[in-house]
């Protein structure tokens, strides 16, 4: 590591201006396998005068949090995570509450998180863009006390993403594949949820918690959902005939899904959710099944992000 910055001299300068320091956290198995020449993308276009830096490879699921702590130990200041939306979620539960800020680079399937604050599905602008990024607090959100930092879902969206956990088919045609067979084999069901101090007891086909608006691709869920709000937008898609789902697929483009009739949605600090028996969840793309109450709580700035500048 440098000591010091390396183009200026003098002592003062060179602590005030020395460069940050920087760990990309790579998954190889992310969507895209683009992020295999991700050391050569960044040797390339990140700027050495701001900025040094390593690599760490993940090896399993939960090493990117392992990696993200151990470089939070090392002092690096900014962690970049360097896949999917679930690598992101790994590295950014490691960075809640901390100093240090996250970075991303879109090397997953979706890519939710990154389409939504500017990054894009390209990895050599995505590392020119940490270039002149700047620093923002957003929220973070809690089921259960696990975190989730863009959206959690139950029942449809839930299926999609276990139906895609383990497989090594990767991107959008088995992303569509696999939501036209969920969406003709899931079931509305039962639902009691609280939002705030409202109850409402309906059959659901998919509740959203969303901190931001977008699942990838980009299909925005929750298009009114803000990062930094201090609140959860909460959507429901209620009962209603199949073909009024696949029908409102290009509202979910558009920023138009609200104006379904089978949609309702509400904002709120805290949500609680009981379902009829297991409920298909996701928490930022990661599938798994749970039964019992869910608990949902919002973080206010409870994370550093480096946002790209916005044209």
């Amino acid at each position: 590591m440098h000591e010091s910055h390396p183009y200026v001299k003098d002592g003062l300068l060179a602590h005030l201006l020395r460069p940050k320091r920087i760990s990309f956290i790579v998954n190889p198995k992310a969507g895209t396998n683009l992020q295999k020449h991700i050391r050569e993308s960044v040797d390339r276009h990140l700027n050495h005068k701001k900025f040094e830096y390593d690599f760490r490879f993940t090896e399993h699921s939960g090493h990117a949090r392992e990696l993200a702590e151990q470089a939070l130990e090392e002092g690096y200041e900014i962690i970049v995570a360097v896949g999917g939306d679930g690598s992101i979620n790994e590295v950014a539960s490691a960075l809640m509450h901390t100093e240090a800020v996250l970075g991303i680079v879109p090397a997953g399937s979706g890519n939710g998180l990154a389409m939504h604050l500017g990054y894009g599905r390209d990895i050599d602008e995505a590392v020119k863009m940490i270039n002149t990024a700047t620093v923002k607090a957003i929220d973070c959100g809690l089921m259960n006390g696990r975190p989730f930092i863009n959206l959690a879902g139950i029942g449809f969206d839930g299926l999609v993403s276990n139906m895609m956990k383990g497989s090594n088919w990767r991107g959008f045609i088995p992303y569509f594949l696999n939501s036209v067979k969920a969406g003709l084999q899931y079931t509305p069901r039962m639902c009691r949820i609280e939002i705030d101090s409202q109850v409402i007891t309906e059959k659901c086909f998919i509740i959203s918690i969303a901190n931001g608006p977008m699942w990838g691709y980009n299909f925005q869920i929750a298009p009114d959902a803000r990062l930094d709000d201090g609140l959860f937008e909460v959507v429901l898609l209620k009962e209603a005939p199949k073909w009024q789902y696949f029908a409102a697929v290009p509202a979910t483009l558009n920023g138009k899904i609200y104006e379904a009739d089978f949609v309702e949605h509400f904002r709120a600090r805290r949500v609680k959710i009981i379902t009829e028996g297991e409920s298909y969840i996701h928490l930022d793309g990661e599938g798994m099944m749970l039964e019992g109450e869910l608990d949902f709580e919002i973080m206010s700035k409870a994370l550093n992000v480096l946002v790209p500048e916005q044209e």
